[in-house]
């Protein structure tokens, strides 16, 4: 539902978007024909400050990162979201991708906002 809300905030702003599950997408992305990319994971583990193995292992594989425009956000839980967010920027910028914007993102109308800013930030 967060993804929905981004994804229409930018389409009404006259964006293109392209979804992609990474548990249902059989292969990694070329990222070269996008302009910006924006990441998505609840934080995972005990204590928090994880997102998923599938997550990390797809940015891995992907190309076209590199001097990509991205923004990150992360479904808080009660610890470890901040580190959560911060060790998903870093798996974006260890593949040359400039990370412009990033949220911690409970409620639908934040992710509205969220879909409203980075459209702005892409033009």
């Amino acid at each position: 539902m967060l993804v929905e809300a981004i994804s229409s905030s930018l389409q009404r702003l006259g964006n293109q978007v392209k979804k992609v599950k990474v548990e249902e997408e059989q292969r990694p992305v070329s990222l070269f024909a996008y302009d910006l990319v924006f990441i998505g994971s609840p934080v995972m583990g005990f204590w928090g400050g994880k997102f998923s193995e599938e997550l990390s292992s797809y940015i891995r594989k992907c190309t076209g990162f590199q001097g990509k425009k991205s923004a990150v956000f992360v479904f808080p839980k009660l610890l470890g979201t901040v580190k959560a967010t911060r060790r998903l920027m870093h798996e974006l910028e260890k593949k040359g991708s400039i990370v412009i914007d990033f949220r911690q993102i409970k409620k639908i109308a934040d992710a509205k906002k969220f879909g409203n800013r980075l459209g702005k930030l892409n033009k």
